[in-house]
C-alpha cells in the first residue's frame, strides 16, 4: 500500500528562494512611489469600524496597481496573488496570508472611484 503524500514547506521553497533577482522585478516602484502620501490619501476611504477587518489600504491599492500595469482581470488578478511569488512580495502578502478575492478588489476600486481618488492615483501624469 503507497503511503499517502505529506507535504513539507521546505519541498515547496527554500528561503534562498525569497530572494531570487526575478523578485526584485518591481523594486524600482517601491522608489518612485510615495507609499506613506498614498496612504494619507487613501485614508478616509473607511471612515467606520464595521464588519470584518478590512486589507490594509495599500495593501488594496498595490494590488489594482498590479491589475492595471499587467492588464489583469480581478479574477486574474487574485488568481496571480495566490500563486505568483513577486505579486506577494510588492503587495505585502505573507505566504499563508488570505488573499484578496476579485468581488474584494472591485469593489475596493470603486470606493476609490466613489471619494474621487482611482483617477487621480492611477493617472500617468
Amino acid at each position: 500500500m503507497q503511503k499517502s503524500f505529506e507535504t513539507q514547506p521546505k519541498l515547496f521553497i527554500a528561503s534562498g528562494s525569497l530572494d531570487h533577482p526575478a523578485l526584485h522585478a518591481l523594486d524600482g516602484a517601491e522608489e518612485v512611489l510615495n507609499w506613506k502620501e498614498l496612504e494619507r490619501l487613501m485614508s478616509g476611504i473607511y471612515g467606520r469600524a464595521r464588519g470584518r477587518p478590512s486589507y490594509p489600504l495599500l495593501t488594496l491599492f498595490r494590488s489594482l496597481l498590479l491589475g492595471l500595469w499587467y492588464r489583469l482581470s480581478d479574477e486574474e488578478l487574485s488568481s496571480c496573488l495566490a500563486r505568483d511569488l513577486l505579486f506577494r512580495k510588492f503587495c505585502r502578502l505573507e505566504l499563508g496570508a488570505d488573499i484578496p478575492d476579485a468581488t474584494t478588489l472591485g469593489r475596493f476600486r470603486t470606493k476609490l472611484a466613489q471619494h474621487d481618488l482611482w483617477d487621480i492615483l492611477t493617472s500617468k501624469n
